[in-house]
């Protein structure tokens, strides 16, 4: 059977620690990862001194999150994110979250789309490739045209619209099993191109939002080469999720790992919102990783395996 997935961790995960982004990676490296995935720090720190941390522990810098509104002013040219990405052998900005106002509709959805192919081209042309971590938002069903320009004239509190739509999403008959076409994410994989944008799973997203995450794999699979693994469980009636330690909540982690080998996914990302101490969630990431991995149905080489562009 051929290697399994890479590990890697979410930096996310401990921005609580207050050390510079270099140690926090010489960190990451001792503890066994092959690569991480940057977010809002990566935007602050010397790129130099972070590709310089990087080569030392041989970490691979998997994906850097930044929002759709970052990425086009760097493709026009009104910051140096794009230099940074190039100067630390970054090939992939990810999108980590969209507004609910850009999925409550197919209207919203295509003016969406033709963004994102916007987005995509640019970076296409700066080698360099577009993705987007699946929200819970882009698995509710999509409003009617008429619904979303009534939001936009009468506003409603955030929270307000938000757990208005989780409810009409719970009471709503589905198959978990599969996406359906009423889905922002739906229908962002049928207007928008495989070479365009690729998708980053949630796990924990997806299944807070009534579906089993291996349905996107079914849905995608080609699209997909890296996953975030963290682990959600019922809050109470009506009351949505909270985070627990991985494996001990609703998603089934061996079937995502089965099927993210089966995918060839490059990358399994190690994600832990816990409110627990930063140097611990690093070992403790690394350890679940190794012991999911051993557990699935893949195999992994005693060497890193680099990772591919799509």
């Amino acid at each position: 059977m051929g290697s399994g997935p890479n590990t890697a961790l979410q930096l996310y995960s401990i921005r609580t620690l207050s050390e510079p982004l270099p140690e926090i990676l010489r960190r990451v490296g001792a503890a066994g990862y092959d690569g991480v995935e940057f977010a809002h720090r990566f935007h602050e720190e010397s790129p130099r001194d972070i590709a310089t941390a990087l080569d030392d522990v041989g970490l691979e810098p998997v994906a850097v999150h930044a929002d759709l509104p970052e990425v086009e002013a760097a493709l026009d040219g009104e910051s140096d994110l794009l230099v940074r990405c190039r100067t630390v052998g970054c090939e992939t900005l990810v999108i980590p979250h969209l507004s609910a106002s850009e999925l409550r509709t197919r209207s919203d959805i295509r003016s969406l789309s033709h963004r994102l192919r916007d987005a995509a081209a640019g970076l296409k042309a700066c080698d360099m490739q577009l993705g987007y971590h699946t929200g819970r938002r882009t698995f509710r069903p999509l409003l009617p045209d008429a619904a979303g320009r009534l939001t936009d004239e009468t506003p409603i509190p955030t929270a307000v619209g938000e757990c208005t739509h989780r409810l009409l999403t719970a009471l709503r008959a589905h198959d978990p099993t599969t996406i359906p076409s009423e889905t922002p994410m739906w229908n962002l994989v049928a207007r928008t191109k495989p070479s365009a944008l690729m998708f980053e799973p949630e796990v924990a997203e997806i299944r807070e939002a009534g579906y089993d995450p291996c349905a996107l794999f079914s849905l995608c699979s080609d699209r997909i080469r890296m996953v975030h693994i963290r682990d959600v469980a019922p809050a109470g009636p009506f009351q949505g999720y909270e985070d627990v330690p991985h494996g001990e909540g609703a998603v089934d982690m061996h079937a995502v790992l089965d099927a993210a080998s089966d995918a060839g996914v490059d990358w399994v990302i190690y994600e832990n919102e816990l409110d627990s101490d930063p140097t611990a969630k690093i070992d403790h990431g690394a350890a679940t990783l190794e012991r999911l991995l051993d557990g699935s149905g893949s195999s992994r080489s005693a060497t890193r395996i680099p990772a591919t562009s799509s």
